[in-house]
């Protein structure tokens, strides 16, 4: 086990009571920020304290925050205003450069982008019996460019889009299906290549090209081959690990975060006080290296954490959480720890392999 240390943190001028959200990365040295008073604001990832509001209420009822383009300092939001708005943080800017409008004004909970094709996408919660996986092209966001509303019957909580392929779109949802689209198909039925059932969605995602993740709102969690339609030879079998708490001590699962070196499994105790980063390794077979956990001492208290980020950029972790506080941890220089980045290091070398002998969809 190694540690990790609190070295900064930041209520980003919030008033007291309210929560943080999620953060994600808008630049190298900024993160953006959503908090239950609606408010959209950035701060500095080397002194939390320096935090600007972008806006105020970027909508009514903010759900969903994602990065659209680093590079290019723009963030995407979404909302129980049915809306998904695009925003340009370069200049002091505050206000959306792009925003749509789900049919129906349907909440949104869900959302992601592909800025290489220009699309955005929302998944709604379920309203008039419809779940909807609404897509626009940013460059002409006046009506969605696609939807699919048979594919789920509940309310849409998880998009991911393939790490390399811009047309496989992933989707999530409390009916417990986890689906994978063509999304180059229009028609809903052709379009649906995969589906897994895995229980009420809290998250899932892409641990790699070839690897699924799916992990439920009582914290089961499995692992699964991405079908390959062109490639007849027999799919491994899916790896159902159960209910994480008790294997791994924890009283619930954050999140899934990647690195380059791999994915960590962010599991929170709020009893004990404490956030555990445990490595999830597919060596010989998907497992847990609890050896070569990091753990971040006192955690958010007894509070929950909502978003955990690892920044390679700035070898750090960020947390947030419902006591309304960012913060920064990074290893204790006087304990003499390891680079949190170079503990797995075989992980590379598989990831590299598998890309090399597998051509997905």
């Amino acid at each position: 086990m190694h540690t990790l240390k609190e070295a900064d943190s930041s209520s980003l001028s919030l008033a007291k009571d309210n929560y943080i959200y999620s953060i994600v990365p808008s630049s190298q040295a900024e993160f953006a920020a959503i908090s239950s008073d609606d408010s959209l604001r950035i701060f500095d990832v080397n002194k939390l304290s320096h935090a600007s509001l972008v806006a105020n209420n970027a909508h009514d009822g903010v759900t969903s925050l994602r990065t659209y383009d680093a590079s290019k300092q723009l963030v995407m939001t979404g909302g129980r205003d049915g809306k998904v708005k695009l925003w340009d943080l370069r200049g002091g800017k505050n206000s959306a450069v792009v925003a749509v409008e789900t049919p129906n004004q349907a909440p949104v909970l869900s959302t992601a982008s592909c800025s290489e094709t220009n699309h955005i996408v929302a998944g709604t919660e379920l309203l008039s019996h419809q779940a909807i996986v609404a897509f626009w092209d940013v460059r002409s966001p006046n009506q969605t460019h696609l939807q699919y509303v048979e594919s789920h019957n509940d309310d849409v909580t998880e998009l991911q889009y393939h790490p390399t392929r811009h047309n496989i779109l992933l989707s999530g949802s409390t009916d417990g299906l986890v689906n994978i689209y063509d999304t180059t198909v229009t028609d809903e039925d052709e379009a649906l290549v995969q589906v897994i059932n895995h229980g009420s969605v809290h998250h899932a995602g892409f641990l790699n090209e070839r690897t699924i993740y799916a992990l439920s709102h009582d914290e089961v969690f499995s692992i699964h081959p991405a079908t390959d339609p062109d490639d007849q030879t027999q799919e491994p079998d899916p790896i159902q690990f159960g209910d994480l708490r008790q294997p791994l001590q924890c009283e619930y699962i954050a999140q899934l975060c990647l690195g380059s070196q791999g994915p960590y499994i962010a599991a929170g105790n709020k009893i004990d006080t404490r956030i555990d980063l445990i490595p999830l390794v597919p060596i010989p077979s998907w497992g847990f290296d609890e050896q070569n956990l990091w753990r971040l001492p006192g955690g958010h208290g007894e509070e929950i954490v909502r978003s955990v980020y690892v920044d390679e950029q700035n070898q750090s972790v960020l947390t947030c959480g419902e006591d309304g506080f960012v913060r920064a941890w990074r290893p204790d220089g006087e304990q003499d720890e390891p680079d949190m980045m170079e503990t797995t290091p075989r992980l590379k070398e598989k990831r590299t392999k598998d890309k090399a002998r597998f051509k997905p969809y």
